[in-house]
């Protein structure tokens, strides 16, 4: 199922068909999405179904009105959540949809992708932003009676879409395409006759194009309809150069490159310097204003400045990642960020209500960093405590992640009980003798480790997104010995091609990474064997260990690729020395992972590593095999022989159908 904002309210079905909805139906639909799972009060409904016109019972109204509800979810997908989506609590409803099973969601999503790649990449956000802008069908639940709720979510969808069709004009402006950046802007401004920025975009668009004379007679147009309309006057500005409104995406300078703004190096740290938490946030949440929750003020000694946060500058609050919701606690270290208190009542509600938990680490020096450790006698404030523990107590329970720039941090060992992935921001790649950092993924840059936070919480929280084909089918590999990069192996079987690679820089003969196959979310583990032949060395185990336990916490399903050598010196009865064998780690590691796995033998499997990384004895619920393929497995151990273009479609029909669990689900 997947529900239709953009335009007339609908919702598509399995087989492609849509079902239109009116009346109270879709009163109530929008109402309950835009609340963003959250429950809406019966009280709240009644007003935005009935008005002024309450009937005697409103509340048994209503309730008739979501069991019809109830029955068309059913309706709408019968071999899924179906009516199992519409939660009745104490005080009202709530209806599950996620952000990207809708077509608003997604237009969101690929917002948020291009708002990143238009300060780098015009052209790559263009060629997001100009599908997106195609999914809408008319305007936003044309035809529909809202209340308050879906008033708010109407206008919110319509900004949107303002922003990315002048993002869109501002990206063309910068490719010198300006006849298409002409046209759509002359529609858009049909919209809005009184936008100056959009007058702004579109004299620029034609004075480009040697249109001066139509430049200047639209720059005439607004100023006169500003003044005799609207009795207001144009701002001073250049027309032809234009400058960035406040809250705009400015189209000059050309130069798109992201500004660093280097942090002072402290003395006992020389030449540390990286992005600030607050500026980091900013380029990965929406931009919309949080909602915080709010902490009883400590007294306020006279004479001393009331702290102020606001925006992503806030100590911790709900902000939106991708359109959905997010607990996010920013830098709460208390010697910097006085709203301790606030962090708690936000963990707090990110554990009731469900929400992952972005966690921005400034400075260490309260989380007992190597060789900045408090003094023995010294006290660690209890708030400081509190949060710590709030923190440890939501593993398993909401998925968490960790930003820092500072590696320091995210080696110390109690960093790793926070989150469950950790992103470094690394401007500099590390050296040869540096590579033993403990993140998932090291960003070379703000713009790339705000783009693979927005990832990684899509991987944590979403099961299931729409379907993208693989650029690139599996081609039919038949040389034995030739090896094969198994990157080109899973972009042929991954969505778009594409995967969230994690520990890149650790192990690299074993690849980890986070994929989507038919929407549905899994953990890619596979041999590399362009990097020492694919062996399970020592950093490759561990790599694979966290992969596979990451996987295991959030119930993501697994998938092998297997191309290993076999270990010298071990033969398939190696588990006699189980502590000391090369890749014995993992095997516990995939005993214990209580998710689907299916396992496909693309090369070399025999011995001890292919007795851990691809037989039903490690715990591998399926294990198939390309026709190249060597091992040593008897016949009835194997599945099946599958040729390399078959690979995607076995694994969607195996895994497409798995559900995430939670521990103790």
């Amino acid at each position: 199922m997947r529900v239709l904002l953009l335009g007339a309210l609908g919702v598509e079905r399995s087989d492609g068909s849509v079902d239109y909805v009116r009346g109270f139906q879709a009163t109530l639909i929008t109402e309950l999405l835009a609340a963003d799972t959250m429950v809406v009060s019966t009280d709240r409904l009644a007003d935005a179904l009935y008005g002024e016109n309450t009937p005697r019972q409103p509340l048994r109204a209503v309730h008739a009105h979501m069991t019809r509800l109830r029955r068309a979810l059913r309706q709408w997908e019968p071999e899924g959540p179906g009516a199992e989506r519409l939660l009745t609590r104490a005080t009202g409803y709530a209806l599950k949809v996620a952000a990207l099973e809708s077509d608003a969601g997604q237009f969101l999503t690929e917002l948020n992708r291009a708002r990143t790649l238009a300060r780098t990449e015009a052209d790559a956000a263009a060629r997001i932003l100009e599908p997106a802008l195609g999914r809408w069908r008319g305007p936003v639940l044309e035809g529909t009676a809202t209340g308050a709720g879906g008033d708010r979510l109407a206008n919110r969808l319509q900004a949107a879409r303002r922003e990315a069709a002048e993002q869109l004009a501002s990206a063309r402006l910068v490719l010198g395409q300006y006849p298409q950046a002409v046209t759509e802007l002359e529609a858009l401004l049909l919209e809005d006759p009184y936008d100056e920025n959009l007058a702004r975009l579109l004299t620029t668009a034609l004075s480009r194009s040697g249109r001066s004379r139509e430049a200047r007679r639209v720059e005439q147009r607004i100023r006169r309809a500003l003044r005799e309309d609207l009795d207001v006057g144009s701002r001073e500005m250049s027309w032809t150069h234009p400058q960035p409104l406040p809250g705009r995406s400015p189209v000059q300078p050309l130069d798109l490159r992201l500004p660093r703004q280097p942090r002072p190096a402290r003395p006992d740290r020389p030449g540390r310097s990286g992005p600030s938490p607050a500026g980091l946030l900013e380029l990965i949440v929406d931009r919309e204003s949080p909602v915080g929750l709010v902490s009883p003020s400590p007294p306020q000694v006279p004479g001393t400045p009331t702290p102020s946060h606001r925006g992503p500058a806030a100590a911790a609050g709900v902000y939106r990642v991708g359109g959905f919701p997010v607990a996010v606690v920013h830098d709460a270290n208390p010697g910097r960020s006085p709203d301790v208190r606030g962090a708690l009542r936000t963990l707090d509600y990110a554990r009731k209500a469900g929400l992952p938990v972005l966690l921005l680490l400034g400075e260490p020096d309260l989380l007992g960093e190597p060789d900045r450790r408090p003094d023995p006698g010294s006290q660690t404030p209890a708030h400081q405590v509190m949060l710590l523990r709030s923190l440890v107590q939501l593993r398993g329970v909401v998925p968490r992640v960790v930003i820092s720039s500072d590696d320091g941090a995210l080696r110390f060992p109690g960093t790793a009980a926070l989150g469950d992935a950790r992103i470094l921001v690394r401007p500099d790649a590390p050296s040869a003798t540096d590579r033993s950092s403990t993140a998932e993924i090291e960003a070379r840059s703000v713009a790339e480790a705000a783009a693979c936070a927005r990832d990684l919480l899509g991987h944590l929280t979403l099961e299931w997104v729409p379907s993208v084909p693989p650029d690139a089918a599996i081609g039919d590999f038949g040389a034995h010995d030739a090896p094969l990069d198994m990157r080109g192996v899973i972009a042929g079987i991954t969505d778009s091609g594409e995967w969230l690679e994690l520990m890149a820089e650790r192990g690299p003969s074993l690849l980890t990474g986070l994929a989507r196959v038919e929407g549905r979310r899994v953990g890619v583990i596979a041999n590399n064997p362009v990097v020492d032949d694919g062996a399970l060395t020592p950093h490759a185990v561990g790599k694979g260990t966290r992969m596979v336990e990451l996987c295991g916490l959030w119930g993501i399903p697994l998938l092998v690729l297997v191309d290993t050598p076999q270990v010298p010196g071990s033969g398939a009865a190696g588990a006699g020395s189980l502590p000391e064998v090369a890749g014995s780690e993992l095997l516990r590691a995939f005993l214990g992972a209580e998710v689907p796995r299916v396992t496909v033998i693309v090369g070399r499997s025999k011995g001890w590593s292919g007795l851990v990384m691809g037989a039903r004895e490690s715990g591998a619920d399926a294990v198939y095999a390309w026709p190249r393929a060597r091992t040593d497995l008897a016949h009835g151990a194997l599945d099946g022989t599958i040729v390399p273009q078959a690979t995607r479609a076995v694994v969607s029909t195996l895994l497409g159908t798995s559900r995430s669990r939670r521990p103790g689900a």
